[in-house]
Parts: structure tokens; C-alpha cells; sequence
């Protein structure tokens, strides 16, 4: 039908072929863009993502440049406002200008209180050259850095009388709400200097020697008779309760400064008055002896501290009593245990000078039975807090011991561990030594003090005197005991150290035989032993004497010496076990 059918037929077979070639290579053209797409877009989102963070960060900067140029508008604004009010106070009399209303306004004194202090501050410090700023280019007025200074000097004078006068008003009237408010502008001036000094002097019961002797007829009682131990008690605690909530509320945040400087001015104020004051007591000194007699003096003087305590604004005992929970024995706190059994000592021989030397050796035997109590106590605690130490330093020492067995790793973590426990060991034996020697101290200034001031007044009663000293022997012992167990525990601690110090730098190289060449310096190990047991010896010196110190060193040398022998065979050279 077709004669030139089978002439075309290879042509569309060639045909059909390179088409289905073409196919192929359109189709890995088409994946490879595919791909190159991918990659671009992958490319182009992690570009959009940096470019996002980008926007983040410097949305972030702005905000912050933005914060700081509104901090830094502020403080501009603030310095205007100084340098404003530093040439109202330059300028001389003749100036007519505007006031500032903060100086003049009742309700803003606080803060024109403490602005103008700080303007003059620094109105003197420029004068001085603090600030680099030469006093004649400082301000261009007409009288300079030195006039503003001087007008705001008098300022601040002005205000400071004006307020203490509005303090003293209030003070008679009793209104502590506005004695507190002035308080609290007037602490800026002379860090409150001038108003406690106002009102101590305004204070009659520190002042007037016929308010106290008043305050006493109202506390004692009057001369028909006197008041009972527990009238007195509750009128004194009522009377100190009173003086310490007003001071508390008026100078809450300057207690012990307030009572550093009542203590001060009282010291001033009372140095011409004592006399007048020994002449108002003699007046009533027949009163006085009515109460030696009371067989509760030492009740009633413990209990007064206890109701008088917390109505204290500063009180000694308070400072002390957190320390002593902590802190290592102190001579100081002795040295105030003393003076204050002695200051009791005193008082007691003054209520009893017409009486029986019996009853004063009762009394004194009771005081002193007190203080050597209260020391033995405080003595022996701290003794015991040091061997703590030892023994917790010596239970470290325990966990980090190690074997040859012991993974290698495992004892080089261990050995920076023992120095630690090392360190800790000879931190805790140089405290325990340091107790050693305050203790001694201690127990000394006792002995010193019951010879000096209570010995003779005990030996009129009959057993007072032997029995004083039995409790003094007593408390003795009791320390020694504590020291012996202290001592042991730091003679253990010292040869613990040592052995740990041999065990860890002893090499078998150091130990040579005869026939080979030996040198004259000491080994490492030698020299580490030396140079700890030095050290220890200089702080063994320095806290025992005598035959203490004698002793321990004997037995730090047995101790050395067993050390020695044992590392010695630790690396004796056997010949046989050579051949």
C-alpha cells in the first residue's frame, strides 16, 4: 500500500532513539537544577536567618542606646538643675532673680538638706582642686566657687539650727513622729553629730543631778521606806524600756554610732559633775546599805539583766555572746570577764565596809565562784571546738589514704586531695596551739586576779579561801586534760603529715649502696620532712614553754624516729632477693 514505508522506517527508530536520549539528559539537567535550587534556597533561608538575627541584635542595640541616651538625658537634666541652683548660690546680695521653690519649701527639706550638701561638697572640692577644676574658671559669677561655698555653708547652718529647733519643740512636746522625721534629715549633717548631741543635753536624766535623785526616790522609794526587789526591778525596766524604744525609733539606723557618742559626751559632760555626784550619793548611802543584806543580790542582779537586755540599744554583751559561738579563745574577752568580776568586787566591799569580814568572804567566794566558772567554761569549750578541728582534719586525712594496689589514676586524684587534707591538718594544729596559748593566758590572768583582789578578803571565813583555790586547781585540770587530748591529736596529725610526705616523694634511687658515689644534699623527700617539722617546732615554741614544750618534742622525736625506721625498711636492699 505504502511501497516506501519500510525507506522511513529506520528514520523514526533513529529518531525515537535520539528523543529518548534527549529525555535522559533533560531529566539530569532537571535534577541537577532541582538540586542547585535546593541548595539555593537552603543558602537563601540561612542568609534570611542571619540577616533576622542581624535585625534582632540591632533592635536590641537601639533599644539600649536609646535607655542609656534617656539615662544619660536624665542626669543632664540632674546636673542642670545643680548647676542652676550652684549659681543662685553664687551670685552676691544685689542679684534679683528667680528663687528656687526647693530651698524655701517646708515640705521638700529632706531633699534640699541633701542637695545642698552635696553642692557644697563640691563646690569645696573643686576649691581644693580634688577635681581638677581651677577655683577662678569654675563658674563665672561674681564671686566665684568660694562664695557659693560660703553661701551654702550658711545655708546648711540656717537649716540645721531650723531643724533642731523644730527637733526641740517637738522633744517637749513628746511627738516622736516628728523628732523622728528631723532625725532622719538632720543624720545628714555631721553624720547626726549635732542632734544626738541635742538630745543627750536635752536628756535631764543625763543631765540634772536633781532629776536623778528624783528618778532614784521614784525607783528606791521614799524615805519612809524602800521598794521591794520586784517593784525595783519592774520601775527600772519600765524606766530603760522607755529611753530605748524612743532612741531605737529616733536613731534606728545609728545605734552603735549613738552609743559610741552618748558614751562620749557623757564622759565630757560628767567629768565636773562627779564630785557633786559622790556628794548626792553620800546623802543616800544609808539607803544603799539596807540592801546588802538581801540574800538575793546575786538573783536580782541576774535578773536585771535579763529584763533590762532586750531594752537595750547597744548592748554589750549581745556583740559578744555571737562572737563567742565561733570564734577561738580570746584574751580579750577574758580581759572583759575580769573587769567585770572586779567592778563587782569593788561593789560589794563598798556595801559591806561596816560589816563582818565573814559576810564579805561570803560574798566575794560567790563573785569569784562566778567568774571562775563563767572561764573554765569558756576555757575548756574552746579547747574542745581545737580538738574538733584535729579530729574532723584527721577524718579527712582517713579517706584519702591510699595502697600500692590503688589505680594509678585513682591516687594522683587522691594526692590532690591528701595536700588538701594536709593543709587542713596543719590549719587545725596551728589553731589548737593558738588555744593552747590564750587558754594559758587566760588561767594565768585568774590566778593573777583572785591573788591580786579577792585572796585576802577570803581569808576571814574559815575554808573560803582553801576551797577558792581547790575550784581553781579544778578548773586547772580540766583544761590540762583537754590539752593533753588536744596535744596527742596534734603530735598524731604532725607524723601523719610525715609519713604522708615520705610515702609521697621517697624514691627507691634515693637509697644507694655503699660502693657507689654518694652526694651531700639531702634527698626530696629529706628536705620536705625538715622543712614541715621545722615549721611545726617554730609554732610548738611559740605557744608552750618549759617542761610542756620539753615534753612534746620528746615525743615528736620518738614519733620521727619510729617514721624513719619503718620507711627505712620499706626500702632495705635484700641480696637475695637482688640475686
Amino acid at each position: 500500500m505504502f511501497p516506501e514505508a519500510p525507506k522511513f522506517r529506520p528514520l523514526f527508530e533513529g529518531a525515537r532513539k535520539e528523543v529518548g536520549d534527549l529525555c535522559l539528559k533533560i531529566d539530569v539537567v532537571l535534577d541537577k537544577l532541582r538540586m542547585d535550587f535546593v541548595a539555593y534556597e537552603n543558602k537563601h533561608k540561612e542568609s534570611f536567618e542571619e540577616l533576622q538575627e542581624g535585625v534582632e541584635d540591632l533592635t536590641e542595640n537601639f533599644d539600649r542606646l536609646d535607655s542609656r541616651v534617656a539615662s544619660v538625658s536624665e542626669t543632664a537634666a540632674e546636673i542642670g538643675d545643680q548647676l542652676k541652683f550652684m549659681m543662685y548660690f553664687n551670685e552676691t546680695s544685689g542679684y534679683v532673680g528667680e528663687e528656687p521653690s526647693l530651698f524655701f519649701d517646708d515640705d521638700r527639706v529632706a531633699e534640699a538638706a541633701a542637695v545642698a550638701q552635696k553642692l557644697r561638697a563640691i563646690a569645696e572640692d573643686s576649691i581644693s582642686g580634688v577635681h581638677g577644676v581651677p577655683a577662678h574658671t569654675a563658674l563665672n559669677g561674681n564671686g566665684g566657687l568660694e562664695v557659693a561655698a560660703k553661701n551654702l555653708q550658711a545655708y546648711c547652718n540656717e537649716l540645721e539650727n531650723r531643724l533642731l529647733g523644730k527637733f526641740d519643740a517637738a522633744s517637749q512636746k513628746g511627738d516622736l513622729w516628728t523628732m523622728r522625721n528631723c532625725a532622719i534629715i538632720l543624720n545628714q549633717f555631721n553624720k547626726g553629730g549635732s542632734v544626738m548631741q541635742r538630745y543627750i543635753a536635752s536628756r535631764p536624766m543625763f543631765m540634772d543631778l536633781e532629776v536623778m535623785s528624783k528618778d532614784a526616790h521614784a525607783i528606791l522609794g521614799t524615805e519612809e521606806g524602800i521598794a521591794q526587789v520586784d517593784d525595783l526591778m519592774n520601775s527600772l525596766a519600765s524606766v530603760y524600756k522607755e529611753i530605748a524604744a524612743c532612741v531605737e525609733s529616733l536613731f534606728k539606723s545609728y545605734l552603735e554610732d549613738y552609743a559610741e557618742f552618748e558614751l562620749t559626751s557623757l564622759n565630757q559632760l560628767h567629768k565636773a559633775k562627779v564630785q557633786t555626784l559622790l556628794l548626792s550619793w553620800k546623802l543616800k548611802y544609808q539607803k544603799t546599805l539596807e540592801l546588802k543584806s538581801c540574800p538575793l543580790a546575786d538573783i536580782s542582779q541576774s535578773r536585771r539583766n535579763s529584763i533590762l537586755h532586750p531594752f537595750s540599744p547597744v548592748s554589750p554583751q549581745r556583740r559578744n555572746s555571737a562572737m563567742h559561738s565561733y570564734a577561738p579563745i580570746s584574751v580579750s574577752v577574758v580581759e572583759e570577764f575580769v573587769e567585770w568580776n572586779e567592778e563587782a568586787v569593788t561593789r560589794c566591799k563598798l556595801l559591806t565596809l561596816k560589816e563582818p569580814p565573814g559576810i564579805l568572804a561570803t560574798n566575794m567566794k560567790a563573785i569569784f565562784t562566778c567568774l571562775l566558772d563563767q572561764v573554765s567554761q569558756y576555757v575548756t569549750e574552746g579547747l574542745e571546738r581545737a580538738i574538733e578541728a584535729l579530729k574532723e582534719a584527721a577524718a579527712l586525712r582517713e579517706r584519702f589514704m591510699f595502697n600500692s594496689n590503688t589505680n594509678r589514676k585513682v591516687v594522683s586524684a587522691m594526692a590532690v586531695a591528701a595536700e588538701a587534707a594536709s593543709s587542713a591538718g596543719e590549719s587545725s594544729f596551728r589553731a589548737f596551739m593558738a588555744a593552747i596559748q590564750s587558754a594559758t593566758t587566760n588561767m594565768t590572768m585568774l590566778q593573777r586576779f583572785f591573788n591580786a583582789s579577792v585572796s585576802q578578803s577570803l581569808l576571814a571565813q574559815e575554808g573560803a579561801h582553801a576551797a577558792c583555790c581547790d575550784a581553781i586547781a579544778s578548773a586547772i585540770a580540766d583544761a590540762e586534760n583537754a590539752a593533753l587530748r588536744g596535744l596527742q591529736g596534734s603530735l598524731d596529725t604532725v607524723l601523719a603529715e610525715v609519713e604522708r610526705l615520705l610515702a609521697a616523694e621517697q624514691k627507691a634511687t634515693d637509697y644507694k649502696l655503699l660502693d657507689e658515689s654518694l652526694t651531700p644534699e639531702p634527698t626530696t623527700a629529706c628536705s620536705s620532712v625538715i622543712t614541715f617539722v621545722t615549721r611545726m617546732a617554730e609554732v610548738t615554741n611559740g605557744a608552750l614553754d618549759g617542761l610542756n614544750r620539753e615534753a612534746f618534742l620528746i615525743q615528736l622525736g620518738y614519733g620521727l624516729y619510729k617514721s624513719l625506721i619503718q620507711n627505712w625498711k620499706r626500702f632495705a636492699f635484700n641480696p637475695r632477693l637482688h640475686d
